[in-house]
């Protein structure tokens, strides 16, 4: 996928992502009381969670080098979808308060990690071939 292909598919799931949490799942489910389709909706926005910081990223690599763009999307291909499957495997509640490990708390930190660790490779193979000019 190129760049512009991720930026633009990234843009769009993210922008309908924030545009749901707009309208909220409530009015998503026709005002119903809660049931399945707001849990699926809710499990649905989180698991596409990932996605927006694949977005930014995409962004701020887009005027990059290609060196550095492919070397960052060589890792998101990676881990974006293990992210998603661990979201996925993430119970929905935890019962344990000592470890509450539940769907939100997988997106967050996996979300939080892949921006950090983006953030440095992005760094250091900018410089890398900054320096190689």
């Amino acid at each position: 996928m190129n760049k512009q292909t991720l930026l633009i598919v990234s843009g769009v799931i993210t922008g309908i992502l924030f545009l749901a949490n707009w309208i909220g799942t409530f009015q998503l489910c026709g005002g119903q009381e809660y049931g399945q389709c707001m849990d699926s909706a809710y499990s649905t926005m989180i698991n596409l969670l990932p996605i927006i910081p694949l977005f930014l990223l995409s962004l701020i690599t887009y005027k990059m080098r290609s060196e550095v763009y492919a070397t960052w999307r060589r890792f998101a291909y990676i881990w974006i979808p293990i992210s998603m499957i661990l979201i996925f495997l993430a119970p929905e509640y935890s019962s344990d308060w000592m470890y509450s490990i539940e769907k939100g708390t997988a997106a967050f930190f996996s979300s939080i990690l892949f921006v950090i660790i983006s953030l440095v490779l992005i760094a250091w193979k900018h410089l890398l071939t900054r320096d190689s000019k």
